[in-house]
């Protein structure tokens, strides 16, 4: 099962449409064997920045990586857990004890967040209000029993 969001995956499947045989989502425009240039990604934010500024929004130029550290950043304001948000970013602390015994994945909470990081997005597009909700439904666990109140 995919961690990522409903309007991620609905992209992703669209991508992969257009992308044809290439085994790649974003293939050069050259070649279909070769994944999309860093500098096409780059001429593509510059775009986006250019395009905000003549409809005047206050965007300023930006990087595919300032979207990473703009989202953590984010979501660690919203006050989601910063462990999952580390594991989105495939960040790993081997420098610490607990980089070494904590293998926890936490695959459903990080696919409570992004399905709310994803909500929250398409609020914001939509010019309405959405709460993101910080922590997902109990889960169930084999062989563990659910405290009672």
């Amino acid at each position: 099962m995919s961690n990522l969001s409903r309007q991620s995956l609905d992209i992703m499947i669209a991508l992969k449409t257009c992308a044809g045989n290439s085994r790649y989502l974003l293939p050069s425009r050259y070649d279909a064997d070769a994944p999309m240039s860093r500098a096409t990604f780059n001429r593509i934010t510059t775009a986006v920045a250019d395009r905000a500024k003549k409809l005047g929004l206050a965007l300023e130029p930006f990087t595919v990586h300032d979207l990473r550290r703009t989202g953590s950043t984010l979501l660690n304001e919203i006050g989601f857990n910063s462990d999952w948000i580390e594991k989105c970013l495939a960040h790993e602390d081997g420098r610490s004890s607990r980089g070494v015994y904590n293998k926890a994945e936490y695959e459903h909470q990080r696919r409570h967040m992004l399905q709310e990081w994803a909500d929250l997005v398409d609020a914001w597009e939509q010019d309405r209000n959405h709460t993101p909700v910080l922590y997902p439904p109990a889960m169930q666990f084999p062989g563990v029993m659910a405290a009672t109140a």
